[in-house]
């Protein structure tokens, strides 16, 4: 008889402490989220894609109490799987440091995003290039180029001249990420898509018919004029 009291009694112990480790381990356990690093200023812009680069300059993980998962289930989660689903997706709003990570801050679709680049009052084009007229390889997705023509005056004489200044190149051939270009190592391209203000367009269009050449990009240094020059990189 005291043997089976002695058993239920460390039943009952051995019951009391894996219920106590039970509340322990569950207010003790923790989950991880994706946030923006804490950088005071820093925005990310609508239209910012995300690459490796960017993966490991602007996301940290935050470590929380689990038993706060209800009120963050929004957030999404650091792990493996999502980091790689994140590659690739595209910011459809502006989001300030510190901010965590959730799905309806990216757009569906890249078309969508793509569309969602251009600022209000421009309007995006395309035009065919050859490679050697536009600093070879070096123009990609982001870069800011003038765009100059070649105008014959005379049989002997011909005349160069500004057609559009610092605007930004949205695509490169089918390619508009700058990860994507470097991921395909720079692949060959005919054309580029540019974006600038509705009247540059039409003014572009008229000017470009009538030169005698092909049209010739030129390289622009990103920083030039910029007022958050980490802005205007990441949002390259």
């Amino acid at each position: 008889m005291r043997s089976l009291f002695y058993f239920l009694a460390a039943m009952l112990a051995f019951g009391v402490a894996w219920f106590y480790y039970q509340e322990v381990a569950t207010q003790t356990a923790t989950m991880r989220k994706l946030r923006l690093v804490a950088e005071d200023g820093l925005v990310i812009r609508a239209g910012t894609e995300i690459d490796d680069a960017f993966i490991e300059k602007y996301l940290v993980s935050q470590e929380m109490p689990l038993m706060l998962a209800e009120d963050f289930r929004w957030a999404l989660d650091d792990n493996a799987a999502t980091r790689i689903n994140l590659r690739g997706r595209v910011f459809g709003q502006d989001v300030p440091s510190g901010s965590f990570l959730q799905r309806a801050q990216f757009f569906l679709t890249q078309e969508n995003a793509f569309a969602r680049r251009i600022k209000p009052g421009n309007r995006a084009f395309s035009i065919p290039v050859e490679p050697n007229r536009t600093v070879e390889k070096f123009i990609s997705p982001g870069a800011r180029v003038d765009v100059i023509g070649t105008y014959e005056v005379s049989q002997t004489e011909a005349r160069s001249k500004l057609l559009l200044e610092n605007i930004e190149v949205m695509a490169v051939g089918e390619v508009d990420s700058r990860g994507e270009y470097e991921t395909r190592d720079r692949p060959d391209y005919n054309s580029v898509t540019l974006q600038a203000s509705a009247a540059d367009v039409e003014r572009f269009l008229a000017e470009a018919e009538t030169a005698t050449g092909a049209l010739t990009l030129v390289l622009r240094n990103p920083c030039e004029n910029a007022e958050d020059c980490i802005g205007e990189t990441v949002s390259q």
